[in-house]
């Protein structure tokens, strides 16, 4: 997961979005799932914006797909460990800060209604403007947190004596809302780590031969070639971005490029912009 960044809100959401919630206000009780229509206008825009990648676990997937996730639920909302309280944020369902797109794994299978607040806070109630006293411990990758920086991916084996080896999410320097983001979201599920495996042996692996080649070789402009390559998969435009960065920083050290090129990979905070 990285951040996203959404382009400029569509100008056919603001009408819907005015119509809707004069509807929704008037039912008399707290919307249900099928009250809620009209967003999904919005899906090819978030789809660009996320350069036609799933905002949580950065797999590429059509447009048809046509799933535009709520980060804050709109029909009801699953809010343990933190508080108790249920209601969704259907007063958020049309609003543009609180749309993204997303893979139907991620969002209908693993995230689903799940909203998880910290311990002690308190949710926002109908009309209130986040963030409110919420405490959110699910990352919103389009907010200024930044998702590099509380989740990492190791290589890590599984079964008799580590026989299966994969790409794993894990909470970066123990990171509470990385924790819980990888669980609600389902980051190390088996088709993921599959996935991963995939681009780190057919992208990744690569790219760090080549750089490895040209330290031995102490050849300085291969070395730049490939380190300036390498960095391209950095982009917000690649798939597996935070998986990629990981992977470098695992495979060549950034120890070993600073002697010849006096820098190494970027800081986490650097390769989600």
């Amino acid at each position: 997961m990285i951040r996203v960044q959404r382009c400029p809100e569509p100008a056919n959401l603001a009408a819907i979005r005015t119509a809707k919630l004069i509807e929704l206000r008037a039912l008399g009780r707290d919307p249900m799932a099928n009250d809620f229509d009209g967003y999904r206008i919005v899906a090819k825009e978030l789809w660009r914006s996320q350069h036609h990648k799933c905002c949580y676990c950065e797999a590429r997937i059509p447009q048809g797909y046509n799933d535009v996730e709520h980060y804050r639920p709109k029909a009801a909302a699953d809010r343990s460990p933190g508080c108790t309280n249920t209601h969704g944020y259907w007063w958020l369902a049309f609003s543009w800060d609180n749309l993204l797109f997303a893979c139907p794994a991620c969002n209908r299978s693993q995230k689903n209604s799940r909203f998880p607040l910290n311990s002690g806070c308190q949710s926002l109630m109908p009309e209130d403007f986040p963030p409110g006293r919420e405490s959110p411990l699910l990352i919103d990758p389009s907010s200024a947190l930044n998702p590099v920086e509380h989740i990492e991916f190791v290589y890590h084996g599984i079964g008799c004596e580590g026989a299966t080896r994969n790409w794993w999410a894990r909470p970066r320097n123990g990171s509470l809302i990385g924790n819980e983001t990888i669980e609600v979201c389902g980051l190390n599920r088996s088709d993921l780590r599959e996935i991963r495996e995939d681009h780190y042996a057919m992208v990744v692996l690569s790219h760090s031969r080549a750089i490895d080649s040209a330290i031995a070789a102490a050849d300085l402009f291969s070395l730049q070639r490939e380190f300036d390559r390498a960095l391209q998969l950095l982009t917000p435009r690649n798939v597996h971005v935070g998986l990629t960065y990981d992977a470098l920083s695992h495979l060549i050290p950034s120890a070993r490029l600073i002697p010849m090129l006096t820098v190494g990979w970027p800081a986490p905070n650097l390769v989600a912009r």
